[in-house]
């Protein structure tokens, strides 16, 4: 009995000095990317992109919640622009931000 619980305990170690190992030689850092294609100008598309007052209008996460609470930092829009939600297990909590100015055609945030 003993030695099918010493075997167990070695196999569970193993098991978990790989899944270590493994772990330890991913990069700390990752990077999703998703494209789209929206039949409208850029310049029209943009502002309500940039503007984090402006998601409202159009993200599908702001109507999961009507009683999410949104708390807005930082320039108007554009750079240093920040968005931080807490809302139910529908939309979660984050807080997204703008690194930098992007022209019409390209966007850039921080999650």
């Amino acid at each position: 009995m003993i030695e099918i619980i010493a075997t167990i305990a070695v196999v569970l170690a193993i098991a978990i000095a790989i899944v270590l190992i493994l772990a330890a030689t991913k990069p700390n850092n990752f990077s999703i990317e998703r494209a789209t294609t929206i039949k409208a100008p850029p310049e029209r598309i943009f502002p309500l992109i940039n503007d984090f007052h402006q998601w409202g209008t159009w993200s599908p996460w702001e109507n999961k919640d009507p009683a999410m609470k949104r708390t807005f930092d930082g320039a108007a829009s554009g750079k240093g622009a920040v968005y931080a939600w807490d809302g139910n297990k529908n939309v979660g909590s984050g807080r997204s931000g703008r690194r930098r100015s992007c022209t019409p055609g390209q966007r850039s945030a921080a999650l």
